[in-house]
């Protein structure tokens, strides 16, 4: 559905009246919503025969654009900040309590679950409505759901398993979604430069727009709505009509839309990747507090102490964190790199991994 940044680029730039624009788009299929502010401005040049008023409504756009990066810089550090600690650091503070008071480890683990979706559930605006690109067709929704999936079911189907081998079985089978999603991501990246490529070529030719592109590329289906309008855009300006200052401006404001866009995905994911130690040491610590806690049961110290523990439940709330915390690290990496927590399977194998080498880690340290 296209939002009032994609119909300003649309009404602002054409020859035609908006309200043409507008049955023109409706009755060729294209969804959109626009604000009432907008309809009105609409109106308002139509009425006067110009586009003051909503080309200095589409420069205001940009502007909030350019704030928002700045916004999301700020927010996506909180953001970092809270989940370092509160999925990494408090799940180690609280299970060496845990060893004292065991019967707490539970009730602690599925708090510290819930309030890290809550977190995330809070922050999931965290993109610019108009930067939210990237959107997953349906169709590759089984991809989303099995990796989260495999690993309860093998965990189930083998009990006994050690961490080690889920979390390697669990790596294994992380790859492939995260190739597939890879090259969608690819895909989309790929087709928001050829929307520029195509800007370039037409503002800079003496030639009508379609001596050099074929109207029916630009009506073809395209992963994003940004693409959908651009191409929508200079297809109406090939029908209708522009003068060539109008092709360059348009040029220009899409090249700002996505000079921005891969400001804040590169900031984003800088930010998300920075704490890629805290997910090392959540799996170091958690290998040396599940040791110690084998240790003493051994020597029945803790039961000297009238201290009565099981250590399978323990280990299994432990590993069942550890997975947890694994898969939502990269919910979070996702929406602050693409905006949407669904691609989440492109960045599994390396908490995986990370997650694994720090297990492995505080095994080595204590020669087990």
């Amino acid at each position: 559905m296209l939002g009032d940044l994609e119909l300003l680029l649309l009404l602002v730039f054409s020859e035609a009246q908006p309200s043409f624009i507008f049955s023109w788009l409706s009755s060729n299929g294209y969804t959109y919503k626009a604000t009432n502010r907008l309809i009105e401005l609409a109106k308002q040049d139509e009425m006067n025969g110009s586009r003051e008023a909503l080309k200095t409504l589409l420069y205001e756009k940009i502007q909030q654009l350019r704030l928002n990066l700045e916004i999301f810089s700020k927010k996506s550090e909180t953001l970092m900040e809270i989940f370092t600690l509160t999925l990494l650091t408090a799940p180690i503070m609280l299970y060496s309590l845990g060893i004292f008071q065991p019967w707490l480890l539970p009730q602690i683990t599925i708090v510290l679950m819930a309030l890290n979706m809550l977190i995330l559930m809070l922050y999931s605006n965290l993109y610019p409505r108009e930067l939210r690109v990237m959107k997953l067709p349906r169709k590759m929704l089984p991809i989303v759901l099995y990796p989260a999936l495999a690993t309860p079911v093998a965990k189930t189907l083998f009990p006994e398993i050690p961490l080690e081998k889920l979390l390697l079985i669990f790596l294994t089978i992380s790859i492939p979604a995260s190739i597939l999603i890879y090259r969608e991501t690819r895909q989309i990246t790929k087709e928001l430069q050829e929307n520029l490529e195509i800007l370039v070529k037409v503002s800079s030719s003496p030639f009508h727009v379609f001596s050099h592109l074929d109207p029916k590329l630009l009506k073809k289906d395209t992963k994003t709505e940004l693409s959908k309008t651009v191409r929508i855009a200079v297809y109406l300006l090939g029908l209708w009509g522009t003068e060539k200052r109008g092709l360059a401006e348009l040029k220009n404001i899409y090249e700002e839309i996505l000079k921005t866009l891969k400001e804040i995905r590169a900031r984003g994911t800088i930010s998300a990747l920075s704490n890629l130690v805290s997910l090392f040491l959540l799996g170091f610590s958690s290998s040396l507090i599940t040791q110690l806690l084998s240790t003493l049961a051994s020597r029945d110290m803790l039961a000297s102490l009238g201290i009565i523990i099981d250590p399978a439940q323990l280990y299994t709330w432990i590993e069942l964190y550890l997975i947890y915390a694994s898969i939502v690290y990269t919910f979070g990496l996702a929406l602050l790199s693409l905006g949407s927590p669904s691609f989440y399977p492109l960045w599994l194998p390396l908490s995986i991994l990370t997650t694994l080498a720090g297990l492995i880690s505080g095994k080595k340290l204590l020669g087990w």
